[in-house]
């Protein structure tokens, strides 16, 4: 009959299991094929494996298991006879030892899997959410915003023979108001109709200049007292007309071109130039190349791939500061998502170089 084995540093409740290997192990050096001791081990495994105790348990008990085998057999037989028993037993349970590592580390990577999926499920989950959010949200505050905007309206018209300089301050204070509002809102459904692929762009022939001096012209008049440099390199000799939507580019370099202007100090430059490249991989046609180069306080590292993301802000947020053209000015962290969802609609693609 075979020597039974207690490891007295072993778990209380384990006695049962360190039997069972010992069984199998019995059985398989008797047999002396290794598919016994891994049929063995996958039942050990799978059904006899005490509650509350986890693969890597066992391979503390297998570790005291070998550990007690090895001087209880010394003390059972001669020398000769025990060179012999160990030399079979660590082969097999070695081959034990594996088997239990084995389907530890597929334990742990499926457990690591579910969770990943789940994490994942949750994030997508919630990133809907956002989505759904963003465009309610956009939607029931465009019907208000509507008709502020057609009584406010109204008021400039009566206010045309109005001497009351102090009215007229009021009503140009909210129609900047308002219009800052529409901005974020127009953003808002941009950004729901590029999550949702539902972004549709009205194709005509377009002069990018005149796009970008647009662009600029209206953001230079919110920033008398700035002192910023903008110079537009003229490059209408050497950009033929392009067939895009004027209106979504003027949306990419009205957030771009701010974008530059809310994190250069006062008293800096602003240069924007253009070029055309060669002919891409694939594609008949050719590459402009727009730059936006500033003098400005510059992006990090890490967070050069993030600033494209929705509501992504590189500064705190117990900071934020409302001006849209301030520096360092606040703003939802929409405006570069959408110019990124613009550009790559249009086939092409964006990106920031920082030192």
């Amino acid at each position: 009959s075979p020597v039974r084995v207690q490891a007295t540093e072993a778990p209380p409740v384990a006695e049962n299991t360190l039997n069972d290997i010992y069984d199998a192990l019995v059985i398989a050096m008797e047999v002396g094929r290794y598919e016994d001791i891994e049929r063995a081990a996958n039942a050990l495994v799978a059904t006899h494996l005490p509650i509350g105790y986890a693969l890597s348990d066992l391979l503390s008990i297998l570790s005291l298991l070998k550990e007690n085998l090895w001087l209880a057999i010394t003390a059972a037989y001669t020398i000769e006879e025990a060179l012999l028993q160990l030399h079979g037993l660590d082969a097999v349970l070695s081959r034990l030892q594996n088997q239990v590592s084995l389907a530890y580390l597929t334990e742990k990577e499926e457990a690591m899997r579910d969770e990943l999926e789940q994490t994942k499920w949750r994030l997508e989950k919630l990133d809907r959410t956002k989505s759904d959010f963003i465009s309610i949200a956009a939607h029931e505050l465009k019907t208000p915003l509507t008709l502020i905007q057609g009584y406010a309206d109204m008021l400039n018209l009566d206010s045309v023979k109005d001497p009351n300089e102090r009215r007229k301050s009021a009503l140009a204070g909210l129609a900047s108001g308002i219009q800052r509002l529409s901005i974020i809102i127009q953003d808002m459904i941009a950004v729901s109709m590029i999550d949702n692929d539902v972004l549709t762009l009205h194709y005509q022939p377009t002069t990018l200049l005149h796009v970008v001096r647009m662009a600029v012209h209206d953001l230079e008049v919110s920033i008398p007292d700035r002192q910023l440099s903008i110079k537009v390199q003229d490059f209408s000799g050497e950009l033929p007309a392009m067939y895009a939507d004027p209106q979504r580019l003027y949306q990419v370099f009205n957030h771009v071109i701010g974008n530059s202007i809310k994190y250069t100090p006062d008293g800096g430059n602003i240069k924007i130039s253009a070029k055309i490249l060669g002919a891409t991989p694939g594609l008949s046609m050719k590459v402009v190349q727009i730059s936006i180069v500033d003098t400005g306080i510059g992006i990090a590292a890490e967070d050069q791939e993030r600033i494209f993301d929705k509501f992504y802000g590189v500064t705190e947020p117990l900071r934020h500061s409302s001006g849209r053209t301030k520096f360092k000015g606040g703003g939802p962290g929409l405006g570069l998502a959408v110019a990124k969802g613009i550009v790559d609609a249009h086939g092409g693609k964006i990106w920031v170089e920082s030192p």
